[in-house]
C-alpha cells in the first residue's frame, strides 16, 4: 500500500534556506528512525521502497526545495512516501520512540511528534488500479527538479520512455498486481510530449557535486492506444505521485502531481 505523510522540523534559531541542501535533508530523514530500520532502507535493494520531498515555510508560504529565496525558514517539512505497506507502521513506531537530536547548518531542529497523515494519502495498489481512468492526454506538474540518467550524464528533459521506465520498475517490485502486458513498445510508439512548459536548473549538493533537473508542466498525449493500455498508463502516473519520477527520488527529486483536466 503506498502511503504518503509529512513530518515537521522547527529551527530553534533562524535557519537560512541556503543551508537546506537536499543531501543533508536526506541524511536528516535517516536520523528520524532507529538504526536498524535506517540501515535497512539505506542499504537495501537498488529499487528503493520510498521517496522523499522537502519543503520549507517562508513567511507562511510552504515552498518546495530547493528554493530560490535568500531567506530564513520557520519550518522544514519532509514528505515521506512508502511503497511497501509494512514500512509505514514500522517507521512510525521507530519515529515515536527515537530521541531526536537533529541540526542543519549548525541550527538545532525540534522534531514534531505529530506527523500529518491524510486519508487520501493512504491508497492501496488495487485501488490505484481500480480508480485509474484512461485518457488521451495527461498533464503532469513536475514540482521538484526531475532528471534521468543517460550514460554518465543527467538528462533533464521529459522523455516518456524514461518517465514510465522507473514507474514500471517500482510497480513491479512492490505491487501484488503485476503488469500483464509489455508496455515498453507501446509507450515508445504511442506516448508523445505534445506540450512542455519547463525550465532547467542546477542543484548543488553540500559535498556530492550537483545534478541538473527540470521543473514545470508537461502534456503527454496517448495516440492510438487501446483502453487497457491507457488504464495501465493512468495507473502508473497516479502511482508516480507516491513513487516519484526519475533518479534521486530519495533525495527530493522527481515529485510530480497529475493536473486534473479542465
Amino acid at each position: 500500500m503506498p502511503v504518503r505523510f509529512r513530518v515537521s522540523l522547527f529551527p530553534q534559531e533562524p535557519l537560512k534556506v541556503s543551508e537546506l541542501f537536499l543531501d543533508r535533508l536526506h541524511g536528516v530523514f535517516f536520523s528520524l528512525m532507529e538504526e536498524p530500520l535506517a540501515r535497512e532502507l539505506h542499504e537495501g535493494s537498488s529499487v528503493k521502497p520510498f521517496s522523499l520531498s522537502f519543503f520549507c515555510d517562508i513567511d507562511g508560504a510552504v515552498k518546495p526545495l530547493p528554493a530560490e529565496e535568500e531567506a530564513t525558514t520557520r519550518r522544514v517539512i519532509i514528505e515521506i512516501s512508502f511503497l511497501k505497506e509494512d514500512l509505514f507502521p514500522r517507521f512510525l513506531a521507530s519515529y515515536m520512540l527515537k530521541k531526536h537530536r537533529v541540526s542543519l547548518g549548525g541550527v538545532p531542529l525540534k522534531v514534531s511528534k505529530k506527523p500529518l497523515i491524510r486519508e487520501k494519502d493512504l491508497v492501496g495498489y488495487e485501488r490505484l488500479l481500480r480508480e485509474a481512468h484512461g485518457s488521451d492526454r495527461f498533464t503532469l506538474k513536475f514540482i521538484t527538479p526531475t532528471t534521468f540518467r543517460r550514460g554518465r550524464t543527467d538528462y533533464p528533459l521529459p522523455d516518456p520512455k524514461l518517465i514510465f521506465k522507473g514507474l514500471i520498475r517500482k510497480w513491479q517490485a512492490f505491487s501484488d498486481h503485476r503488469i500483464d502486458i509489455d508496455l515498453r513498445e507501446v509507450i515508445e510508439k504511442g506516448v508523445k510530449v505534445s506540450g512542455a512548459w519547463i525550465g532547467t536548473r542546477r542543484v548543488d549538493f553540500s559535498d556530492m557535486g550537483f545534478a541538473t533537473g527540470f521543473r514545470g508542466r508537461v502534456l503527454l498525449s496517448l495516440d492510438g492506444l487501446d483502453d487497457k493500455v491507457k488504464g495501465w498508463l493512468a495507473t502508473l502516473l497516479h502511482f508516480g505521485e507516491f513513487a516519484g519520477v526519475g533518479r534521486k527520488t530519495t533525495m527530493g527529486f522527481g515529485k510530480v502531481r497529475l493536473v486534473p483536466e479542465e
